[in-house]
């Protein structure tokens, strides 16, 4: 074994055991003799004199692979000192910007914040003085809301969304939350989930029923069990915080028969010839942040189509049961004395629901708007309005950019397409407007 020779040769970026093969096959063939040895007390000596042996092998191979790394690592040590020192160069200027890219992006999620919450406490009236644990709840602010990504009519809706749903489910809980009010307002807040709030009100009457001794098997037959059949007419909100109040307050029920009214079905193809195109104008409002009731329907225009021919049109004035916004009036041109004598807006949605019958809805921009003041108002009015909706606003952008229109607005569309409005802003003269952009844009389609 002391005849075993290490070869190797280096060179840049080549590091090679020249005989390992050799090495490999040398060693198998001389080590296989100790695989077969049984040491003995009697042969201790000539144990560690095989030790010995084998220690200064592998000694030897060790000591070559220090001398090649040694060899190897010394340059790369002095050019990793040397990159550590140019990098380190670079580190503090960097520091700095990323500080200050951080920094200033925490403050616009600052500042973003402050804005949602300014927006949340002009909208939180409905749920009152629990505003605070809403906003605080863990399950109520979304991250995405702070990115620049995230639109402020995303963001709005939403808030707007989870304070209505909020303040149900807390009346839920006053109305019918009984002794267990407290707790079940605290559940609730930590998730806003009122299915996960009624499962938590029957735990709470299970652990209630396991303590409580007072009331006897006597008393228990002595109770009868009766029912009552009622029909209640409401908005489709207060029908669902009337079912939750009962789920609340453990009763069961069985629905017989459903007369709310159906959710509007979406035309996104004008492929059709007979419909009511319709528009409508509102008082406007100075918002809930400064005192002001909600807007209201002044004005209803509708024109009835059968066959691609007109054959109605209708006006109806309403008394909004509210102030005009001057800057409306100037718009529109409808003053608070020309509606004062006017029906209520009850009844003038009675009489467009009639007037429209079957037919679909056409409007433009109507879903984000004019549809959100005819259902409310149909609602109100116990009206069933089931009409499906083509929206010609939203149909009109998937020809902007190939026409190179400055707008998909009403009246812009209306010049484009050489359609007169006489008073554009009245709700009759835009309704007829709209029923040209219609029959224009679908010929647009048919390309």
């Amino acid at each position: 074994m002391d005849e075993l020779t290490i070869l190797t040769r280096q060179q840049p970026g080549v590091a090679v055991l020249e005989n390992f093969n050799e090495l490999k096959a040398w060693l198998e063939q001389n080590l296989q003799r100790y695989t077969h040895i049984v040491y003995t007390e009697e042969s201790l000596r000539d144990a560690k004199g095989d030790k010995a042996k084998l220690s200064r092998l592998k000694r030897a191979l060790e000591d070559k692979r220090k001398e090649i790394k040694k060899v190897y690592m010394a340059p790369y040590l002095e050019i990793e000192s040397q990159i550590r020192e140019l990098t380190a160069m670079i580190d503090e200027p960097l520091g700095q910007i990323e500080s200050f890219i951080k920094q200033t992006e925490q403050d616009e999620k600052a500042r973003q914040r402050l804005t949602i919450r300014g927006f949340f406490d002009e909208v939180s009236a409905p749920v009152g003085e629990m505003a605070d644990a809403l906003f605080n709840s863990p399950a109520f602010f979304e991250s995405k809301w702070e990115n620049k990504s995230t639109s402020v009519k995303v963001w709005q809706d939403a808030i707007r969304e989870k304070v209505a749903k909020a303040a149900q489910g807390i009346r839920t809980i006053q109305a019918a939350g009984g002794a267990h009010t407290a707790p079940l307002l605290a559940r609730f807040m930590e998730t806003l989930d009122m299915e996960d709030t009624l499962a938590y009100r029957r735990t709470l009457e299970s652990a209630a029923k396991m303590t409580d001794t007072a009331v006897t098997e006597a008393e228990d037959d002595d109770r009868v069990v009766g029912y009552k059949v009622l029909r209640i007419n409401g908005t489709r909100r207060q029908m669902a915080q009337l079912l939750e109040q009962l789920e609340m307050m453990g009763l069961d029920y069985e629905e017989i028969e459903d007369g709310m009214p159906g959710e509007l079905t979406e035309l996104t193809a004008p492929d059709f010839d007979s419909f009511v195109a319709f528009d409508i104008e509102t008082t406007g409002s100075g918002g809930a942040a400064n005192g002001d009731a909600p807007a209201e329907i002044t004005e209803i225009g509708a024109v009835k189509v059968v066959n691609g021919e007109i054959v109605e049109k209708q006006d109806w004035l309403c008394n909004p049961g509210r102030k005009i916004l001057p800057m409306i009036a100037r718009l529109t041109g409808i003053t608070d004395s020309m509606v004062a004598d006017k029906p209520p807006v009850s009844e003038v949605i009675r009489q467009f629901a009639a007037f429209a019958g079957e037919l679909p809805l056409v409007g433009h921009n109507i879903r984000s708007s004019d549809l959100h003041y005819i259902t409310k108002a149909a609602n109100r009015a116990g009206v069933a309005l089931e009409n499906p909706f083509f929206d010609t606003y939203l149909y009109a952008k998937h020809f902007k950019a190939q026409n190179r229109w400055e707008s998909v607005k009403l009246e812009y569309l209306s010049r484009q397409f050489g359609i007169e409005q006489s008073e554009a802003h009245r709700a009759w003269c835009d309704a007829e407007a709209n029923v040209g952009v219609f029959y224009a844009l679908k010929k647009l389609g048919k390309g």
